[in-house]
């Protein structure tokens, strides 16, 4: 699990979450943190629903914004 900077909240599998892209805002589910295995970076994959055929983003833990889950 990992708190984001601007947030206290905790960032971790389940996670509904937004981040910017070159597309433009993207919102989606963390599927898993893990560590770069080249940096140590904390990465996250997140799915978007109707995205890149179904394959998660990666995107560094601090560049998401957790969001509250839809009622």
């Amino acid at each position: 699990m990992m708190r984001t900077a601007a947030s206290p909240t905790v960032i971790a599998s389940g996670s509904r979450v937004a981040f910017d892209s070159e597309e433009g805002p993207q919102a989606g589910v963390v599927e898993c943190v893990k560590p770069d295995l080249g940096n140590g970076q904390r990465i996250a994959l997140v799915r978007v629903a109707d995205t890149l055929d179904g394959m998660p983003w990666q995107v560094p833990v601090e560049q998401l914004q957790a969001v509250g889950a839809r009622s």
